[in-house]
């Protein structure tokens, strides 16, 4: 029954797919990105703690400018350009071993990652038939606790079979997807 109250509201399904498919490029990433840092770029601890805070850091400055953007221009063109920008970090970190570069690349990640962070359940819930918020809801996060769980494995098999920088050109290419989608289909948006 549930089933076929999900599957009935296709905005809902079009955009969970889409969601899906760039979410799993950035959990692919997640494992990754430290591993890149500390066994291929060998860079030190210092230099990690650097990075770390470059995209952590800026988030708060990506909050104030894309609430400003969502508000002038809709939160669709947020999400067109978050999705678009975050797409390559992991390509543009696997393409230098240079410390600063890198936390030049997560900071940048970071003004997207935050515009991400306010569109992506914004433009969920515009999906969700009100009366059935909780069951859409619900679907929605386990879709994405799914990504969480089975992506960083394939990061991992990716880095192990092939190389770590594979796995990072994968994980771009699956964000890129994603975004292509969001950027096709106005069905879901």
């Amino acid at each position: 029954e549930f089933k076929t109250l999900v599957l009935s509201e296709k905005p809902f399904v079009w955009f969970i797919l889409k969601r899906f498919v760039y979410m799993t490029g950035i959990q692919l990433s997640a494992p990754l990105i430290p591993l890149y840092l500390v066994r291929v770029a060998k860079i030190s601890d210092g230099w990690i703690s650097i990075i770390n805070m470059s995209q952590t850091a800026i988030l708060v400055i990506g909050y104030l400018f894309w609430t400003r953007q969502s508000r002038k221009r809709g939160t669709r063109s947020v999400l067109l350009w978050t999705t678009l920008g975050f797409s390559f970090y992991p390509l543009l970190v696997s393409l230098t071993r240079v410390p600063w570069q890198i936390a030049i690349f997560a900071g940048l990640a970071g003004i997207f990652q935050a515009g991400l962070d306010l569109v992506f359940f914004d433009e969920l819930m515009k999906k969700v038939p009100i009366e059935y918020s909780a069951i859409f809801v619900s679907f929605a996060q386990m879709m994405q606790f799914m990504a969480a769980i089975g992506a960083p494995l394939l990061g991992t098999l990716i880095a192990d079979t092939h190389s770590v920088e594979t796995g990072l050109v994968t994980a771009t290419i699956l964000r890129t997807l994603g975004f292509l989608a969001f950027l096709a289909g106005s069905e879901g948006l």
